[in-house]
């Protein structure tokens, strides 16, 4: 062999271990796409939750594939994705799924199926949207007058599994023969579509990028983390970590206890701090919430509920559980996140 010629060969020798390297690691790449936190509340008109409701959901992928045999482009599905899952509303009517934003398919804009099954029984039918694609969306046929019930809210990032993930949120309001004073506006209806899955998917978990059968349940994730002190139970340590205090003030945190409201707490501990001092400790305490007794400045320590609607809450006592008293809350107040909420009330 000529030096030119061997030159030339181990040129091509390089070139193609290059190409074949490169799709070695292409298999080992993660082809789902940027993951997606979907999660939300099923609820009926009145805001009150559903839980133990089933909740299938199916989508085309990335490139805008289904999995389903009629789907013309079946034969190029992604190894690493699910494409349907399933998932069981919570105690208090909270879903979760771990999935990627789809592609468009033909000239439909991106969106997620869904549907919600009560004791076997589908009670809706409908279809997911992105904010960002809302001009696409509201001129695309299927949508109709689907109205903003339709569009999943950005709610920031997350991260699941060492990866950040975009939360989407969207709660489901189903229709009910309840009769409400201001009843929650109803999800739309949509089309099931051609692509409904023709398989039993039914053992399907609800972390859609992960083909694995040991997936870890998918969770809500709370809008902020529950971070405040119950001044009942607080540590001398706890107590500590709230700026301004010393042992001095451990000690009187401790001897007025049990706190029954706010204003307790407020006279009491202002015999030793100014007003501006104890609404600094304010931002790291509470006392919990009896939602059948407390005040109403004690019932407004809930984020988004202030006095006025605490007084109109303290109007309809006596509440039959927590339950019911949450979604009293949502429906005088609907900006309360009910998830947070929770957590200032005394337990049942």
């Amino acid at each position: 062999m000529t030096p030119w010629l061997h030159r030339t060969f181990a040129i091509l020798l390089l070139l193609s271990l290059a190409v074949f390297s490169a799709a070695a690691q292409d298999t080992t790449e993660d082809l789902t796409g940027q993951p997606i936190l979907l999660q939300g509340q099923l609820v009926d008109i009145s805001g009150a939750p559903i839980a133990g409701a089933l909740i299938e959901l199916w989508q085309a992928d990335i490139n805008g594939n289904y999995d389903h045999p009629n789907d013309a482009a079946s034969s190029e599905l992604l190894p690493d994705f699910q494409y349907f899952g399933t998932t069981l509303t919570d105690e208090g009517g909270y879903y979760a799924f771990l999935t990627v934003k789809p592609a468009a398919y033909e000239s439909r804009p991106p969106h997620l199926h869904y549907k919600v099954k009560i004791d076997g029984q589908t009670a809706l039918t409908s279809q997911w949207y992105f904010e960002e694609d809302r001009t696409d969306t509201e001129s695309d046929g299927a949508f109709a007058d689907g109205g903003d019930t339709l569009f999943l809210v950005d709610a920031g990032e997350t991260i699941l599994n060492d990866v950040t993930a975009r939360i989407v949120t969207g709660t489901i309001v189903l229709n009910s023969s309840l009769t409400v004073e201001v009843p929650l506006t109803v999800t739309a209806s949509q089309t099931e579509g051609p692509y409904y899955p023709v398989v039993d998917f039914s053992a399907s978990d609800n972390s859609l990028t992960s083909t694995a059968a040991d997936d870890a349940p998918v969770l809500p994730v709370l809008s902020q983390p529950f971070t405040l002190i119950n001044l009942n139970t607080a540590t001398a340590e706890q107590i500590l970590t709230i700026p301004g205090t010393g042992n001095r003030m451990v000690r009187e945190f401790e001897e007025y206890r049990p706190y029954i409201s706010i204003a307790q707490f407020r006279r009491e501990i202002g015999k030793y701090v100014d007003e501006a001092t104890i609404a600094g400790y304010e931002q790291y305490v509470y006392v919990p919430v009896d939602f059948n007794a407390s005040d109403a400045a004690t019932l407004a320590q809930i984020p988004g509920l202030d006095e006025t609607a605490a007084e109109q809450l303290i109007t309809q006592r006596p509440f039959a559980d927590q339950t019911a008293f949450l979604t009293a809350v949502s429906a005088i107040a609907p900006d309360v996140d009910a998830a947070y909420a929770v957590n200032f009330l005394i337990g049942e």
